[in-house]
């Protein structure tokens, strides 16, 4: 199996999942198939971030309300929490490569649904609320497939640096994206239509590169029931709940993982807020303050791309952890545009290489026949973030959104430390692989 998979990616050998040293960072982009799909995720994240950007200055354009803002995350979260159990399934079952194209075809639609509705004069909020919620349900099957289809695509000593390359690709178009969103947003000949125009674009150009991709089969085993049948329906959907239930660090990794997703990041959906409440400054400078974060973001990545195989991931990760803390409430505190810049690179940088090690640590301990419902399952979290948004964004409105801010980082900071210091066995997490997969062989009950 080993030689087979080598000589399948055209490498000499596989590297040593034991090394536990720096190495390069970008050594996954070395392999042909890989490539093609990272530059993919390139033009899909930067969809997805002027997407961000556009939605929530519509919204807020369109209502003069931070709980709008909320609402318009509460109903993409409410699709992605819905169906991540079903997307996991469909992951682990269907050609990866047709549903991804599939995904991103359906995403270029919605965006070029929205243009329309803002050219012809006729958007109202109520329309945003329904393109999130379908961009919600897209979004929750494209997920899980990018992680799951990972060992097709690299050797397996490559994994965890593959997984740290796509969320580098995340924080490369936090760079870009945004800034292009506020540009074309403040250009008179585009505006806000010609934003959404932009994002469709590179959607079509994310599936244009998918039907190149060549996919390695691999030769793990399908999940079986008690009666050696492949699982289906709503047994299938809740194994992936079982198996983790199964094996204490997958839990241990799902629930680090809530908190920060909770609390922190849904600061993303409030920006506009401070953009135009605290800072009084213009659409172009709230694309810099996304970028800001995703410049923070490429770096906090590439270290993660570099580490990915050492055994101490979970003590780097509790000092993200605490940087990413710090960073909000610095950043709600201080209304400077120039320092807040400053502090959302730090929150970016912090922020993803948390969870990114989060991600890394949980996919090497995980088998791989299992890795679309896992991951659908960790994603969910991700799903919870745009219900946490209405609330904050509710707050926002009541008390500020600085002092809303600064209340969610005090309280990540508190649960972190309070992790590291009563539960020393966190540490040992980035020490270890993947286990029997013990829920494989359980019965589908």
């Amino acid at each position: 199996m080993a030689n087979r998979v080598t000589r399948s990616f055209g490498i000499g050998h596989s590297p040593s999942t034991r090394s536990g040293g720096i190495r390069h960072p970008f050594r996954s982009l070395a392999v042909p198939t890989y490539r093609a799909f990272w530059i993919s995720l390139l033009a899909s994240y930067c969809a997805l971030q002027m997407n961000i950007v556009a939605r929530g200055y519509l919204a807020f354009q369109l209502t003069n309300s931070a709980t709008a803002l909320g609402l318009v995350s509460l109903a993409r979260g409410f699709s992605m929490l819905t169906l991540s159990p079903l997307a996991g399934v469909v992951a682990d079952r269907v050609d990866k490569r047709k549903l991804l194209i599939s995904t991103q075809t359906c995403l270029m639609g919605t965006a070029l649904v929205t243009s329309a509705l803002i050219h012809f004069g006729v958007i109202q909020f109520w329309h945003l609320l329904v393109v999130a919620l379908i961009e919600g349900a897209v979004f929750t099957f494209n997920a899980p497939t990018r992680q799951s289809v990972l060992p097709q695509l690299v050797p397996p000593g490559n994994l965890g640096n593959a997984i740290a390359l796509n969320a580098s690709t995340r924080n490369l178009t936090r760079i870009v994206g945004p800034s292009l969103a506020g540009v074309l947003i403040g250009l008179p000949t585009f505006g806000i239509s010609g934003s959404f125009d932009g994002v469709a674009i590179c959607y079509c150009l994310a599936a244009i590169l998918l039907f190149r991709l060549e996919l390695l089969e691999t030769d793990e085993p399908p999940v079986a029931t008690a009666t050696g049948r492949r699982a289906v329906g709503l047994a299938e959907m809740t194994s992936g709940f079982r198996y983790i239930l199964n094996d204490k660090r997958l839990l241990l990794l799902v629930v680090l993982g809530f908190v920060p997703v909770m609390l922190g990041n849904p600061y993303q959906a409030l920006l506009p807020v401070f953009q135009d409440r605290v800072l009084h400054v213009g659409p172009e400078e709230l694309g810099l303050m996304y970028a800001a974060a995703g410049v923070g973001g490429v770096i906090g990545t590439l270290v993660v791309a570099a580490v990915a195989d050492h055994p101490k991931k979970a003590i780097l990760q509790l000092g993200f952890g605490m940087f990413y803390a710090a960073g909000l409430v610095l950043f709600a505190i201080v209304h400077v545009l120039a320092a807040d810049l400053f502090f959302l690179g730090i929150v970016g940088l912090a922020g993803d290489g948390y969870s990114t090690l989060n991600s890394t640590m949980l996919m090497l301990n995980t088998d791989r026949a299992w890795y679309g419902r896992v991951m659908s399952i960790y994603m969910m979290n991700w799903s919870l973030m745009p219900l946490a948004t209405l609330p904050l964004g509710a707050l926002a409105d009541l008390i500020g959104a600085p002092f809303t801010e600064a209340g969610a980082g005090s309280i990540i900071l508190i649960i972190v430390a309070s992790v590291a210091i009563f539960y020393p066995n966190w540490r040992k997490l980035g020490e270890t692989g993947p286990v029997a997969s013990q829920a494989a062989t359980s019965p589908a009950t």
